[in-house]
């Protein structure tokens, strides 16, 4: 009876050490190597957009709720063209986001947020072209599985502009929030490919 106690609690603190890197090791770990040209040359080629940001945090708490936070996030169309930028995303999700490309969105909160909204001589809007473009291959997988979960904005600003004839005009809101099901009925409309929305 001994010996199988032993091996219980062996196994029992394997577990534990295993749930320990997941919350400390790991984490940090990615944290401390990302690679951010790699993944800029990725998310170009999976998206069709420049995608940077100048550090990312990645936690995880005990239970398990997984928090990814990245500064001066910048993302521009291929032209230079600006598309949106924040000082600040704070993106709270499951550990299924870090190992199977599988996200349950539970929150995300933005600050200080400039999204241009681009219409072109054609009359469509330059960000249509996007869902048709986006290849999560480039990241490893077939497809991305998305619950979205509710987003807050603080401090937003929206610029319009036209290119035919030519217009521009802003927006700004102190505060801004999305929930679950709005975002969702965006996505849905996109019609994105190889993206799932649960």
């Amino acid at each position: 009876m001994s010996k199988y106690k032993n091996v219980f609690l062996i196994f029992v603190a394997i577990l534990l050490f295993v749930y320990a890197a997941m919350i400390s090791i790991y984490p940090s770990f990615k944290s401390k190597n990302f690679d951010f040209n790699a993944f800029e040359q990725k998310a170009l080629a999976a998206t069709g957009l420049n995608i940077t940001f100048k550090n990312i945090d990645i936690k995880v708490k005990p239970n398990f709720n997984t928090i990814i936070k990245v500064r001066d996030l910048d993302i521009q169309y291929p032209d230079k063209q600006p598309l949106f930028k924040a000082s600040s995303a704070e993106l709270t999700t499951s550990i299924s986001g870090l190992l199977f490309k599988n996200y349950d969105i539970k929150s995300l909160n933005l600050k200080n947020v400039q999204y241009d909204d681009q219409i072109l001589p054609s009359g469509d809007n330059k960000l249509a072209y996007l869902p048709e473009s986006f290849n999560p291959e480039f990241f490893g997988a077939k497809k991305i599985t998305i619950k979205p979960g509710p987003v807050y904005i603080k401090n937003l600003k929206i610029s319009y502009t036209k290119v035919n004839p030519y217009s521009y005009k802003t927006e700004s809101q102190r505060e801004a929030s999305y929930s679950d099901d709005e975002i969702k009925s965006f996505l849905e409309t996109c019609n994105f490919k190889n993206l799932k929305i649960k």
